[in-house]
Protein backbone atom coordinates (compact mmCIF):
# COMPACT_ATOMS: atom_id res chain seq x y z
CA UNK A 1 0.00 0.00 0.00
CA UNK A 2 1.11 3.82 -0.42
CA UNK A 3 0.54 6.68 1.44
CA UNK A 4 0.65 10.44 1.55
CA UNK A 5 -0.09 13.10 4.12
CA UNK A 6 -2.14 15.37 2.47
CA UNK A 7 -2.71 18.39 4.98
CA UNK A 8 0.19 19.17 7.66
CA UNK A 9 -0.45 21.46 10.30
CA UNK A 10 1.54 20.03 12.96
CA UNK A 11 -1.45 18.24 14.78
CA UNK A 12 -1.27 15.47 17.31
CA UNK A 13 -4.55 14.38 15.58
CA UNK A 14 -4.32 12.23 12.46
CA UNK A 15 -7.21 11.70 9.60
CA UNK A 16 -5.98 8.37 7.44
CA UNK A 17 -8.55 8.15 4.11
CA UNK A 18 -8.53 5.01 2.93
CA UNK A 19 -9.30 5.40 -0.71
CA UNK A 20 -11.72 2.79 -3.04
CA UNK A 21 -10.03 0.94 -6.02
CA UNK A 22 -8.62 2.76 -8.86
CA UNK A 23 -7.48 5.47 -6.44
CA UNK A 24 -4.38 7.79 -5.78
CA UNK A 25 -3.50 10.84 -3.40
CA UNK A 26 -5.08 13.33 -6.60
CA UNK A 27 -8.82 13.58 -5.37
CA UNK A 28 -8.19 14.28 -2.01
CA UNK A 29 -5.51 16.64 -1.98
CA UNK A 30 -7.85 19.52 -1.34
CA UNK A 31 -9.08 17.91 2.58
CA UNK A 32 -8.78 19.89 5.37
CA UNK A 33 -9.66 19.67 8.65
CA UNK A 34 -9.20 21.69 11.82
CA UNK A 35 -7.13 20.20 14.66
CA UNK A 36 -6.28 17.27 12.22
CA UNK A 37 -3.47 16.18 9.93
CA UNK A 38 -4.72 14.31 7.01
CA UNK A 39 -3.62 11.05 5.45
CA UNK A 40 -4.57 9.31 2.62
CA UNK A 41 -3.81 5.37 1.99
CA UNK A 42 -4.38 3.49 -1.74
CA UNK A 43 -2.97 0.82 -3.44
CA UNK A 44 -4.10 -2.59 -2.32
CA UNK A 45 -1.74 -4.99 -4.70
CA UNK A 46 -0.33 -5.77 -0.97
CA UNK A 47 -1.44 -5.56 2.26
CA UNK A 48 1.64 -4.51 3.92
CA UNK A 49 2.24 -0.44 4.93
CA UNK A 50 5.02 0.77 7.16
CA UNK A 51 3.00 3.00 9.85
CA UNK A 52 5.79 4.45 11.25
CA UNK A 53 4.28 7.99 10.25
CA UNK A 54 1.97 7.64 12.59
CA UNK A 55 3.69 7.71 15.29
CA UNK A 56 3.90 11.15 16.10
CA UNK A 57 -0.23 11.12 16.89
CA UNK A 58 -1.68 10.32 19.54
CA UNK A 59 -5.17 10.04 18.29
CA UNK A 60 -5.96 8.39 14.73
CA UNK A 61 -9.60 8.65 13.10
CA UNK A 62 -9.99 6.32 10.58
CA UNK A 63 -12.52 7.22 6.93
CA UNK A 64 -12.41 4.09 4.49
CA UNK A 65 -14.27 4.13 1.16
CA UNK A 66 -15.61 1.31 -0.37
CA UNK A 67 -12.94 -1.62 -1.42
CA UNK A 68 -10.78 0.40 1.22
CA UNK A 69 -12.83 -0.38 4.20
CA UNK A 70 -11.82 -4.08 4.02
CA UNK A 71 -8.04 -2.88 3.38
CA UNK A 72 -7.99 -0.70 6.71
CA UNK A 73 -9.55 -4.16 8.87
CA UNK A 74 -6.92 -6.13 7.75
CA UNK A 75 -3.68 -3.17 8.23
CA UNK A 76 -4.33 -1.56 11.25
CA UNK A 77 -3.95 -3.79 13.83
CA UNK A 78 -0.64 -2.18 14.87
CA UNK A 79 -2.34 1.55 15.33
CA UNK A 80 -5.30 0.55 16.63
CA UNK A 81 -4.17 1.48 20.01
CA UNK A 82 -4.56 5.41 18.84
CA UNK A 83 -7.65 5.08 16.36
CA UNK A 84 -10.65 6.05 17.99
CA UNK A 85 -12.82 6.72 15.38
CA UNK A 86 -13.98 4.23 12.68
CA UNK A 87 -16.40 5.39 9.70
CA UNK A 88 -17.46 2.94 7.06
CA UNK A 89 -18.41 4.96 3.15
CA UNK A 90 -20.01 2.35 0.77
CA UNK A 91 -17.78 -0.10 0.97
CA UNK A 92 -18.10 -3.84 3.93
CA UNK A 93 -16.10 -6.49 4.82
CA UNK A 94 -17.00 -8.77 2.30
CA UNK A 95 -16.06 -6.96 -1.16
CA UNK A 96 -16.61 -9.90 -3.17
CA UNK A 97 -20.10 -11.46 -1.82
CA UNK A 98 -23.87 -11.85 -3.56
CA UNK A 99 -25.30 -10.78 -0.37
CA UNK A 100 -22.76 -8.33 1.44
CA UNK A 101 -20.65 -6.91 -1.29
CA UNK A 102 -20.27 -6.04 -4.47
CA UNK A 103 -21.74 -9.51 -6.91
CA UNK A 104 -19.02 -11.75 -8.17
CA UNK A 105 -20.19 -11.08 -11.53
CA UNK A 106 -19.97 -7.80 -11.75
CA UNK A 107 -16.59 -7.82 -9.85
CA UNK A 108 -15.44 -10.50 -12.01
CA UNK A 109 -16.19 -8.83 -15.26
CA UNK A 110 -14.66 -5.71 -14.11
CA UNK A 111 -11.39 -7.18 -13.85
CA UNK A 112 -12.06 -9.15 -17.69
CA UNK A 113 -13.25 -6.75 -19.22
CA UNK A 114 -10.46 -3.61 -17.84
CA UNK A 115 -9.55 -1.25 -20.44
CA UNK A 116 -8.86 2.48 -20.32
CA UNK A 117 -11.89 2.90 -21.63
CA UNK A 118 -14.09 0.77 -19.36
CA UNK A 119 -12.02 2.38 -16.27
CA UNK A 120 -13.42 6.01 -17.95
CA UNK A 121 -16.97 4.30 -17.84
CA UNK A 122 -16.43 2.62 -14.10
CA UNK A 123 -15.49 6.82 -12.45
CA UNK A 124 -18.56 7.68 -14.38
CA UNK A 125 -20.45 5.21 -12.30
CA UNK A 126 -18.59 5.81 -9.29
CA UNK A 127 -19.30 9.82 -9.19
CA UNK A 128 -23.05 9.43 -10.53
CA UNK A 129 -23.89 12.86 -11.85
CA UNK A 130 -21.81 14.81 -14.62
CA UNK A 131 -21.03 17.49 -12.47
CA UNK A 132 -19.85 15.60 -9.50
CA UNK A 133 -17.88 13.43 -12.34
CA UNK A 134 -16.64 17.17 -13.79
CA UNK A 135 -15.40 18.17 -10.63
CA UNK A 136 -14.08 14.25 -9.81
CA UNK A 137 -12.12 14.48 -13.41
CA UNK A 138 -10.07 17.69 -12.43
CA UNK A 139 -7.95 15.32 -10.02
CA UNK A 140 -8.30 12.02 -11.79
CA UNK A 141 -6.25 9.22 -10.12
CA UNK A 142 -3.72 8.76 -12.54
CA UNK A 143 -3.11 4.73 -12.55
CA UNK A 144 -2.34 2.25 -14.84
CA UNK A 145 -4.28 -0.51 -16.29
CA UNK A 146 -2.03 -3.52 -15.40
CA UNK A 147 -1.63 -2.42 -11.69
CA UNK A 148 -5.33 -1.58 -11.28
CA UNK A 149 -5.98 -5.43 -12.26
CA UNK A 150 -3.40 -6.91 -10.18
CA UNK A 151 -5.34 -4.57 -7.44
CA UNK A 152 -8.51 -6.40 -8.12
CA UNK A 153 -6.71 -9.84 -7.74
CA UNK A 154 -5.98 -8.70 -4.25
CA UNK A 155 -9.62 -9.35 -3.51
CA UNK A 156 -10.68 -11.72 -6.02
CA UNK A 157 -11.92 -14.56 -5.64
CA UNK A 158 -10.67 -14.35 -1.95
CA UNK A 159 -9.14 -10.93 -0.54
CA UNK A 160 -6.09 -11.02 1.26
CA UNK A 161 -6.39 -11.74 4.62
CA UNK A 162 -3.24 -10.82 6.88
CA UNK A 163 -4.74 -10.85 9.89
CA UNK A 164 -8.99 -10.80 11.07
CA UNK A 165 -10.93 -7.87 10.10
CA UNK A 166 -11.47 -5.27 12.52
CA UNK A 167 -15.07 -5.42 14.00
CA UNK A 168 -15.50 -1.75 15.98
CA UNK A 169 -17.07 0.21 13.78
CA UNK A 170 -18.53 3.81 14.92
CA UNK A 171 -20.66 4.54 11.82
CA UNK A 172 -21.47 3.28 8.33
CA UNK A 173 -22.16 5.59 5.85
CA UNK A 174 -24.68 4.27 2.92
CA UNK A 175 -25.31 5.58 -0.31
CA UNK A 176 -28.34 4.80 -1.41
CA UNK A 177 -27.80 5.87 -5.07
CA UNK A 178 -24.46 3.61 -5.11
CA UNK A 179 -23.73 1.67 -8.46
CA UNK A 180 -20.91 -0.54 -7.08
CA UNK A 181 -21.80 -1.71 -3.44
CA UNK A 182 -25.58 -2.38 -3.76
CA UNK A 183 -26.81 -0.21 -1.05
CA UNK A 184 -28.99 -3.41 0.39
CA UNK A 185 -25.97 -5.44 0.52
CA UNK A 186 -24.27 -2.47 2.43
CA UNK A 187 -27.56 -2.82 4.91
CA UNK A 188 -27.06 -6.84 5.20
CA UNK A 189 -23.13 -6.20 5.73
CA UNK A 190 -23.39 -3.90 8.65
CA UNK A 191 -26.57 -5.26 10.56
CA UNK A 192 -26.11 -4.49 14.39
CA UNK A 193 -23.56 -1.45 13.57
CA UNK A 194 -25.09 2.49 13.34
CA UNK A 195 -25.77 2.67 10.25
CA UNK A 196 -26.91 6.39 7.68
CA UNK A 197 -28.54 5.78 4.22
CA UNK A 198 -27.77 9.40 2.33
CA UNK A 199 -28.93 10.43 -1.13
CA UNK A 200 -25.76 9.45 -2.56
CA UNK A 201 -23.58 8.27 -5.50
CA UNK A 202 -20.35 5.82 -4.38
CA UNK A 203 -18.40 8.68 -4.48
CA UNK A 204 -19.18 10.87 -1.49
CA UNK A 205 -18.31 14.27 -0.38
CA UNK A 206 -15.23 13.58 1.78
CA UNK A 207 -14.63 17.43 2.91
CA UNK A 208 -18.43 17.20 4.40
CA UNK A 209 -17.75 13.57 6.11
CA UNK A 210 -14.76 15.20 8.09
CA UNK A 211 -16.63 18.30 8.61
CA UNK A 212 -19.67 16.40 9.69
CA UNK A 213 -18.53 13.45 11.42
CA UNK A 214 -15.16 13.72 13.04
CA UNK A 215 -15.49 16.02 16.30
CA UNK A 216 -12.63 19.16 16.08
CA UNK A 217 -11.87 18.79 19.71
CA UNK A 218 -9.33 21.78 19.31
CA UNK A 219 -12.03 24.02 18.96
CA UNK A 220 -14.18 22.33 21.27
CA UNK A 221 -11.30 22.97 23.83
CA UNK A 222 -10.83 26.52 22.73
CA UNK A 223 -15.12 27.68 23.11
CA UNK A 224 -15.22 25.37 26.76
CA UNK A 225 -11.89 27.47 27.80
CA UNK A 226 -12.96 30.62 26.61
CA UNK A 227 -15.16 32.75 29.46
CA UNK A 228 -17.18 29.87 29.91
CA UNK A 229 -16.76 29.75 34.04
CA UNK A 230 -18.40 32.88 33.82
CA UNK A 231 -21.21 32.27 31.63
CA UNK A 232 -21.70 28.67 32.48
CA UNK A 233 -24.01 28.17 35.77
CA UNK A 234 -26.54 31.23 34.54
CA UNK A 235 -27.06 29.53 31.52
CA UNK A 236 -26.91 25.75 31.50
CA UNK A 237 -30.21 24.87 33.30
CA UNK A 238 -29.93 21.49 31.31
CA UNK A 239 -26.72 20.44 31.97
CA UNK A 240 -27.42 21.87 35.80
CA UNK A 241 -30.50 18.96 35.71
CA UNK A 242 -28.77 16.30 34.59
CA UNK A 243 -25.58 16.72 37.35
CA UNK A 244 -28.39 16.85 39.63
CA UNK A 245 -30.26 13.50 38.07
CA UNK A 246 -26.62 12.34 38.07
CA UNK A 247 -26.63 13.08 41.80
CA UNK A 248 -29.71 10.84 42.29
CA UNK A 249 -29.01 7.98 40.95
CA UNK A 250 -25.30 7.96 42.98
CA UNK A 251 -27.69 7.79 46.08
CA UNK A 252 -28.76 3.85 44.43
CA UNK A 253 -27.71 1.11 46.49
CA UNK A 254 -25.18 -0.41 45.02
CA UNK A 255 -23.55 2.47 43.21
CA UNK A 256 -23.29 4.40 46.73
CA UNK A 257 -22.00 0.95 48.08
CA UNK A 258 -18.73 1.95 45.59
CA UNK A 259 -18.44 5.30 46.28
CA UNK A 260 -18.18 4.49 49.97
CA UNK A 261 -15.33 2.54 50.41
CA UNK A 262 -12.30 4.00 51.73
CA UNK A 263 -10.08 2.81 49.26
CA UNK A 264 -12.43 3.70 45.78
CA UNK A 265 -10.87 5.21 43.12
CA UNK A 266 -13.28 7.80 41.09
CA UNK A 267 -13.06 9.33 38.10
CA UNK A 268 -14.74 12.20 36.57
CA UNK A 269 -14.63 12.88 32.91
CA UNK A 270 -15.45 16.36 32.36
CA UNK A 271 -15.51 18.20 35.33
CA UNK A 272 -15.75 21.62 33.74
CA UNK A 273 -17.35 23.85 36.23
CA UNK A 274 -17.97 21.08 38.94
CA UNK A 275 -21.55 20.85 38.56
CA UNK A 276 -21.15 17.44 39.22
CA UNK A 277 -17.94 16.90 40.67
CA UNK A 278 -19.61 18.50 43.97
CA UNK A 279 -21.94 16.11 44.40
CA UNK A 280 -19.03 13.34 43.45
CA UNK A 281 -16.96 14.61 46.53
CA UNK A 282 -20.06 14.79 49.01
CA UNK A 283 -20.92 11.68 48.53
CA UNK A 284 -18.12 9.51 48.49
CA UNK A 285 -15.75 8.05 51.20
CA UNK A 286 -13.47 10.98 52.53
CA UNK A 287 -10.43 8.93 51.91
CA UNK A 288 -11.62 7.61 48.60
CA UNK A 289 -9.95 9.13 45.64
CA UNK A 290 -11.49 11.23 43.07
CA UNK A 291 -9.66 12.12 39.93
CA UNK A 292 -11.25 15.20 37.43
CA UNK A 293 -10.31 15.32 33.96
CA UNK A 294 -11.15 17.77 31.14
CA UNK A 295 -10.10 19.11 28.11
CA UNK A 296 -10.14 23.12 28.77
CA UNK A 297 -11.10 23.76 32.52
CA UNK A 298 -9.05 23.96 35.74
CA UNK A 299 -9.99 22.31 38.38
CA UNK A 300 -13.41 23.56 39.70
CA UNK A 301 -12.06 22.73 43.41
CA UNK A 302 -9.06 21.11 45.48
CA UNK A 303 -8.87 18.47 48.28
CA UNK A 304 -6.37 16.30 49.65
CA UNK A 305 -8.53 13.35 47.86
CA UNK A 306 -8.83 14.81 44.49
CA UNK A 307 -6.58 15.39 41.82
CA UNK A 308 -7.41 17.40 38.19
CA UNK A 309 -5.49 16.58 35.01
CA UNK A 310 -6.17 19.05 31.98
CA UNK A 311 -6.06 16.23 28.70
CA UNK A 312 -8.57 14.69 26.19
CA UNK A 313 -10.17 12.00 28.19
CA UNK A 314 -11.11 10.24 25.13
CA UNK A 315 -6.95 9.67 24.37
CA UNK A 316 -6.32 9.45 28.52
CA UNK A 317 -8.24 6.47 29.29
CA UNK A 318 -6.44 4.84 27.32
CA UNK A 319 -3.18 4.76 28.93
CA UNK A 320 -5.19 3.95 32.18
CA UNK A 321 -3.96 0.93 33.36
CA UNK A 322 -6.73 -2.08 33.20
CA UNK A 323 -8.91 -2.60 36.18
CA UNK A 324 -8.03 0.69 38.19
CA UNK A 325 -11.28 2.64 38.53
CA UNK A 326 -13.89 1.87 40.83
CA UNK A 327 -16.85 4.22 39.34
CA UNK A 328 -16.48 6.28 36.13
CA UNK A 329 -18.71 9.46 36.14
CA UNK A 330 -19.90 11.61 32.96
CA UNK A 331 -22.37 14.44 32.61
CA UNK A 332 -22.60 16.00 29.28
CA UNK A 333 -19.22 15.26 28.31
CA UNK A 334 -18.88 11.96 26.12
CA UNK A 335 -20.90 13.82 23.16
CA UNK A 336 -17.22 15.16 22.24
CA UNK A 337 -15.91 12.13 22.31
CA UNK A 338 -14.81 10.85 18.59
CA UNK A 339 -15.55 7.55 18.94
CA UNK A 340 -18.48 5.85 21.79
CA UNK A 341 -18.00 2.39 21.23
CA UNK A 342 -13.83 2.78 22.42
CA UNK A 343 -14.55 4.73 25.07
CA UNK A 344 -17.09 2.53 26.74
CA UNK A 345 -14.68 -0.64 25.20
CA UNK A 346 -12.00 1.36 27.94
CA UNK A 347 -14.45 2.07 30.34
CA UNK A 348 -15.08 -1.57 30.53
CA UNK A 349 -11.16 -2.24 30.48
CA UNK A 350 -10.41 0.21 33.27
CA UNK A 351 -13.15 -0.43 35.30
CA UNK A 352 -12.66 -3.04 38.52
CA UNK A 353 -15.53 -5.65 38.62
CA UNK A 354 -18.33 -4.78 40.32
CA UNK A 355 -17.52 -1.05 39.14
CA UNK A 356 -19.88 1.57 38.17
CA UNK A 357 -19.85 3.87 34.98
CA UNK A 358 -22.74 6.29 35.46
CA UNK A 359 -22.59 8.78 31.93
CA UNK A 360 -24.85 11.03 30.10
CA UNK A 361 -24.54 12.21 26.95
CA UNK A 362 -27.23 13.54 24.01
CA UNK A 363 -29.18 11.57 21.43
CA UNK A 364 -30.15 11.97 18.31
CA UNK A 365 -32.03 14.74 17.40
CA UNK A 366 -30.90 16.80 20.42
CA UNK A 367 -31.28 20.84 19.31
CA UNK A 368 -32.97 19.67 16.03
CA UNK A 369 -34.73 23.15 15.66
CA UNK A 370 -31.04 24.55 15.01
CA UNK A 371 -30.67 21.32 12.09
CA UNK A 372 -33.95 22.62 10.76
CA UNK A 373 -33.03 25.78 10.27
CA UNK A 374 -29.91 24.59 8.60
CA UNK A 375 -27.32 24.54 11.35
CA UNK A 376 -24.78 21.81 12.21
CA UNK A 377 -25.30 19.42 14.68
CA UNK A 378 -23.13 16.51 16.48
CA UNK A 379 -23.13 13.28 14.84
CA UNK A 380 -25.08 11.50 18.04
CA UNK A 381 -26.08 7.87 18.39
CA UNK A 382 -29.49 7.49 19.39
CA UNK A 383 -30.69 5.28 22.74
CA UNK A 384 -31.23 1.95 20.94
CA UNK A 385 -27.49 2.78 19.03
CA UNK A 386 -26.07 3.53 22.22
CA UNK A 387 -27.25 0.08 23.83
CA UNK A 388 -26.24 -1.62 20.68
CA UNK A 389 -22.84 -0.75 20.90
CA UNK A 390 -22.26 -1.56 24.97
CA UNK A 391 -19.18 -4.33 25.45
CA UNK A 392 -19.44 -7.50 26.59
CA UNK A 393 -17.97 -7.46 30.03
CA UNK A 394 -20.49 -4.13 30.76
CA UNK A 395 -24.29 -4.48 31.49
CA UNK A 396 -26.73 -1.71 31.47
CA UNK A 397 -28.15 -1.63 34.60
CA UNK A 398 -30.17 1.95 34.29
CA UNK A 399 -31.02 3.92 31.63
CA UNK A 400 -33.36 6.78 30.70
CA UNK A 401 -34.13 9.24 27.79
CA UNK A 402 -35.81 12.80 27.98
CA UNK A 403 -36.61 16.14 25.89
CA UNK A 404 -36.10 19.16 28.14
CA UNK A 405 -37.30 22.16 26.21
CA UNK A 406 -36.58 26.01 26.38
CA UNK A 407 -37.57 28.98 25.19
CA UNK A 408 -36.37 32.27 23.84
CA UNK A 409 -37.92 35.65 22.81
CA UNK A 410 -35.51 36.05 19.58
CA UNK A 411 -33.71 33.31 17.14
CA UNK A 412 -30.45 35.33 18.26
CA UNK A 413 -31.10 34.37 21.80
CA UNK A 414 -31.15 30.97 21.41
CA UNK A 415 -27.53 31.00 19.82
CA UNK A 416 -26.74 33.65 22.67
CA UNK A 417 -27.52 30.52 24.99
CA UNK A 418 -25.23 27.65 22.76
CA UNK A 419 -22.39 30.11 23.19
CA UNK A 420 -23.18 30.91 26.72
CA UNK A 421 -22.59 26.92 27.62
CA UNK A 422 -19.97 26.36 25.00
CA UNK A 423 -22.63 24.25 22.57
CA UNK A 424 -21.88 25.90 19.21
CA UNK A 425 -18.14 24.10 18.60
CA UNK A 426 -19.13 22.89 14.95
CA UNK A 427 -18.58 26.29 13.13
CA UNK A 428 -14.92 25.64 12.02
CA UNK A 429 -15.61 23.24 9.44
CA UNK A 430 -14.06 23.73 5.86
CA UNK A 431 -17.05 23.11 3.30
CA UNK A 432 -18.79 25.81 3.75
CA UNK A 433 -22.39 25.67 5.56
CA UNK A 434 -25.72 27.85 6.15
CA UNK A 435 -24.21 31.11 7.90
CA UNK A 436 -25.43 32.44 11.18
CA UNK A 437 -27.50 34.55 9.24
CA UNK A 438 -29.01 32.40 7.01
CA UNK A 439 -29.84 30.04 10.31
CA UNK A 440 -31.48 32.97 11.87
CA UNK A 441 -33.64 33.78 8.77
CA UNK A 442 -35.06 30.22 8.60
CA UNK A 443 -35.50 29.49 12.75
CA UNK A 444 -39.25 29.28 13.03
CA UNK A 445 -41.10 30.41 16.26
CA UNK A 446 -43.83 28.46 17.84
CA UNK A 447 -47.62 29.55 17.51
CA UNK A 448 -46.85 31.16 21.17
CA UNK A 449 -44.30 33.09 19.16
CA UNK A 450 -41.37 31.63 20.67
CA UNK A 451 -38.39 30.47 19.69
CA UNK A 452 -37.39 27.00 21.23
CA UNK A 453 -34.44 24.74 21.66
CA UNK A 454 -35.18 21.23 22.75
CA UNK A 455 -32.08 19.25 24.68
CA UNK A 456 -32.34 15.16 24.55
CA UNK A 457 -30.32 13.77 27.49
CA UNK A 458 -29.85 10.21 27.85
CA UNK A 459 -28.45 8.93 31.01
CA UNK A 460 -27.42 5.59 31.57
CA UNK A 461 -25.11 2.91 34.25
CA UNK A 462 -23.51 0.21 33.43
CA UNK A 463 -21.79 -2.17 35.77
CA UNK A 464 -18.85 -4.38 34.99
CA UNK A 465 -19.85 -7.67 35.14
Amino acid sequence: MKHELVSYNGSTRLIIIFAGWAMDARPFRHLKRPGYDIAVVWDYRSMCIDWSFCKPYTEICVVAWSLGVYASAVTTYSIENKVTRRIAINGTLHPVDRLRGIPEGTFAGTLDGLTERSLHKFYRRVAGSKARFDAFAETMPERDIEGLKDELLSFYPFPLMPCEPVRRWDMVLIGRDDAIFPAINQQRAWNGTPATFVDEPHLMDFQKIIDRYIIDKQRTGERFSKGLASTYHDAASVQADIANRIGTLLERPDVSEVLGHAGARILEIGSGTGLLSRKLYERKHHEAILEMWDIAAEAPFTSASTSFIRADAEVEITHQPTESFDLIASASTVQWFNSPSRFLAECSRVLRHGGYAVISTFAKGNLDEVTQAGGRALPLLSPEQWLMIVPEGLECVYSTDYSRTLSFDSAIEVFRHLKATGVNSLDRGVSKGASLRTILSHYKPGLDGCYTATYKPLIFILRKL
